[in-house]
């Protein structure tokens, strides 16, 4: 898939007002260096999510209030198309790269369904090797959604208690432990830090969509997880001020336009692994060590 295709891809949704990447642009993408006959081939699982989404706000602007039955059939089909998008972006980038043979995601699908693989679910050596028997696969890639607007609360405060402690601890010793100094960083954190780590706040009119992805390459000879990826966005403002004003602030647009920031990362750093299909078929270069 050449970048023009993608980007021609992307337009159109963006046009139809169903996804937003389609109205940025991305990096350009460098092309793998990995010789065509060594190209490996790679399966993409579907993205699950990690985390538990009850509500349709958490994820899109509603409106009005919806019955239960529909407002969970609404959640069900934007959750099923935020996994989609994930997977097809991660995609994308790969094939612009001309790095990997990407087996289609009919196949992949197909097989995972066979295997009882949800999506999100690590598979075990012996579900990887099916993928190499039945689809030639060199590589299976499974990954889940961390965060997506909502956070997990347990992981939220650990992080801004240690963000505090850290900063208070500097200003303490540069002032010898000035109490009004340092109730003044707290007091100052409290405002600013809020936004960044809760997700939906607002600082200074600009509002925070965090979302964070996690994903793993697998060999398939012998099961080894080759490469890992943790990735996570809060405002991507380069790509979202290329965007109309008239959709700059919808949650849904920040949501995905962050993911797909996540996801155009993730997929460059698998491709600036350059592996070799005759490479991944011999022992994997960490078993060598």
């Amino acid at each position: 898939m050449t970048s023009f295709t993608i980007f021609s891809r992307l337009l159109g949704v963006c046009l139809a007002a169903a996804t937003i990447p389609a109205c940025v642009s991305f990096d350009p993408v460098l092309e793998s260096k990995v010789d065509i006959d060594e190209r490996p081939t790679i399966a993409i699982m579907p993205f699950g999510f990690a985390l538990e989404i009850t509500q349709l706000s958490y994820v899109k602007i509603v409106q009005d209030t919806l019955p239960p039955e529909e407002e969970s059939r609404h959640l069900a089909e934007a959750l099923r198309d935020i996994q989609n998008e994930a997977r097809w972006l991660f995609l994308s980038r790969l094939s612009t790269a001309q790095g990997f043979r990407i087996v289609s995601l009919e196949q992949t699908d197909a097989v995972a369904k066979e295997l009882d693989l949800r999506p999100g679910v690590l598979p075990a050596a012996d579900q990887l090797a099916e993928f190499r028997r039945r689809l030639g696969a060199d590589l299976v890639v499974a990954g889940s959604i961390l965060d997506y607007g909502k956070i997990r609360w347990g992981w939220l405060a650990a992080g801004m208690v240690a963000d505090m402690s850290w900063e208070t601890l500097v200003i303490g010793l540069a002032t010898a432990w000035n109490p009004a100094v340092i109730l003044g960083n707290v007091g100052f954190e409290l405002l600013t830090s809020t936004p960044l780590w809760f997700g939906g706040g607002y600082l200074l009119g600009v509002s925070f969509r965090p979302v964070r992805v996690e994903a793993r390459a697998f060999e398939t000879m012998q099961g080894y997880p080759i490469w890992q990826s943790m990735d996570e966005s809060a405002y991507a403002w380069r790509a979202l001020k290329e965007l109309p004003e008239a959709v700059r602030d919808k949650k849904e647009v920040q949501l995905v336009l962050n993911l797909a920031e996540i996801m155009e990362s993730m997929a460059d750093s698998l491709i600036k692994e350059s592996l070799s299909a005759s490479e991944l078929r011999a022992r994997p270069r960490f078993a060598r060590r």
